[in-house]
């Protein structure tokens, strides 16, 4: 089972049809000397497939691209430590796959009643709200919160899926993506509710919904002291424009001395600031010492 792209992670939802088919066996009321306990058993262990092959804790699962089925843990790849409802965040932290749940309403039939047909997807955890558009009240909507039985688990932090958390990278458009990849802008220090309640030393922050905020560190594309920096176009810029040089480089024009809430905020030293336009900051302002030897400003 692999990462979810969380691609901010626009990751497409992945329906699949979880069908499940239980062999019964009848009692027959005839009995033969010798053969009534292993019948007895052989029942028993089909009550027992068949209560182990539902969308439950504990059930285990198998994953072909972007199908899941319900399978007997011997032959599994996977299994379920957590039924939530449609908020996949709600997992616990240690998941690695997300599977929604769907099942339609029951409409009866004077002919042949109607059986429920389970549906899932694999939504990503910083985009849950995207998979409850549309949704009827009248279905049933649960997610399975899946671990692999097996290594990798891209649930770990910085493995760029699972419940984002500490640990994680996290891009400006794209959502999570492994740590050991590039392109990534930040690493996350926490997830709260509001930037306010973020730790001291994050230096950004990132809202993944209207409920939660990522709080940003140093590494990737964040800026902190002693970073250098390419020259932007003014001093009002967006984060994009803020681009990380070697200070032993040509590209390199000034010098980051501190990040700060307001240009007061810089320390002795500073001789300019850029101050980023975008919304949810922690930081906006960047306090700069130029190092180029030439240009303007």
């Amino acid at each position: 089972m692999g990462a979810r792209g969380l691609g901010s992670r626009a990751v497409p939802a992945l329906g699949v049809t979880a069908a499940v088919t239980v062999a019964v066996v009848a009692a027959t009321g005839v009995f033969i000397a010798g053969r009534a306990e292993r019948a007895h058993e052989a029942t028993r262990a089909a009550e027992a497939a068949t209560a182990a092959l539902t969308w439950k804790k504990g059930a285990c699962v198998e994953r072909e691209g972007g199908r899941f089925a319900l399978v007997l843990c011997d032959d599994a790849d996977g299994r379920v430590i957590s039924m939530v409802g449609l908020r996949a965040p709600d997992c616990p932290v240690i998941t690695d796959e997300f599977v929604r749940i769907t099942t339609p309403p029951v409409t009866p039939s004077p002919k042949a009643p109607a059986s429920p047909a389970s549906k899932a997807s694999s939504p990503k955890a910083s985009d849950p709200e995207r998979a409850e558009a549309g949704m009827s009240a009248s279905r049933s909507d649960r997610t399975a919160c899946v671990r692999n039985l097996r290594g990798p688990h891209p649930g770990d932090p910085g493995r760029g899926g699972g419940v984002l958390r500490a640990g994680d990278c996290l891009t400006l458009r794209e959502g999570e993506r492994p740590c050991s990849a590039e392109g990534w802008y930040g690493k996350v220090l926490a997830v709260v509710e509001r930037s306010s309640a973020c730790p001291r030393e994050a230096l950004d922050a990132i809202a993944l919904d209207d409920r939660a905020v990522a709080c940003l560190g140093e590494g990737g594309r964040v800026l902190s002291a002693g970073d250098c920096v390419a020259r932007p176009g003014g001093r009002l810029v967006s984060r994009e424009a803020l681009v990380k040089a070697p200070c032993a480089s040509g590209r390199a024009w000034a010098k980051v001395t501190a990040r700060a809430e307001a240009r007061s905020g810089c320390p002795r030293g500073s001789d300019r600031y850029l101050r980023v336009r975008d919304p949810g900051v922690r930081r906006p302002v960047t306090c700069l010492r130029r190092t180029a030897k030439s240009g303007a400003r």
